[in-house]
C-alpha cells in the first residue's frame, strides 16, 4: 500500500528526523559528549561528522536501517509486507502478550476477532495489540488513535492521519525536543 508520488501531503515525521539530524550535527560540532557518543555508535566514520552521518544516526535511533530506509517509509513509498522499521515497537512492550502475524491478511483477520485492538506494522510483520501496548508506546488515553474507528495503522499508511501519529510516536520514542 503506497500513496501516489504526486501527493502533496506534508511529511511532518520526515521533517522531524531532518531537524533532529541538524541539531545532532550542531551538537557534535560543538564537541558535546552525548552527540559524539550517538554518532560514533551509529556511524563508521570519525569526526568531523557530516549531515549524512547525522541523518543515518537519527534514522537508526528512530527504528530504521538508515536514512534511505526512513525516507522511503516515512515518505509513503513502502508497500504492505516491506520492512516498515520498528518505530511502532518499544522495549516497554516486551512483557506484553500481543498477536504477531507474518502477513497483513492474517493480521486483519486477527484484528477483526479482537474487540478494541490495534494493528501496527513491525518490520515485515504485523502486531495486533491491546490498550496496554498502546500505553507502552506512550499514546495518551484521549489521543485520536484510541478514538478512531480505524485502528489499523497499516490501512492508514501514507495518509495525513498516519503521518500525524508517526510524528507523535517519533517524539515519544526519541524524546521531545528541548525548547
Amino acid at each position: 500500500m503506497s500513496i501516489p508520488k504526486n501527493n502533496p501531503l506534508a511529511r511532518r515525521s520526515l521533517a522531524e528526523l531532518k531537524i533532529r539530524s541538524r541539531i545532532l550535527l550542531k551538537a557534535a560540532d560543538q564537541q558535546q559528549p552525548n552527540a559524539l557518543k550517538i554518532l560514533s555508535s551509529t556511524t563508521r566514520t570519525d569526526p568531523p561528522y557530516k549531515l549524512k552521518d547525522a541523518l543515518k544516526s537519527v534514522a537508526r535511533t528512530a527504528g530504521f536501517k538508515d536514512w534511505q530506509h526512513a525516507r522511503y517509509v516515512l515518505g509513503g513509498s513502502a508497500q504492505i509486507g516491506e520492512d516498515m522499521g520498528d518505530i511502532w515497537y518499544s522495549v516497554k512492550c516486551h512483557g506484553l502478550l500481543n498477536i504477531w502475524c507474518r502477513n497483513y491478511g492474517e493480521a486483519r483477520e486477527q484484528l477483526e476477532k479482537q474487540e478494541g485492538y490495534f494493528l501496527f506494522p513491525y518490520k515485515t510483520q504485523f502486531i495486533v495489540a491491546n490498550d496496554a501496548y498502546v500505553n507502552a508506546l506512550g499514546v495518551e488515553t484521549g489521543h485520536k488513535l484510541r478514538q478512531s474507528e480505524n485502528r489499523d495503522l497499516v490501512a492508514t499508511y501514507g495518509s495525513s492521519y498516519w503521518d500525524d501519529l508517526t510524528f507523535l510516536r517519533l517524539q515519544e520514542a526519541m524524546g521531545r525536543p528541548a525548547g
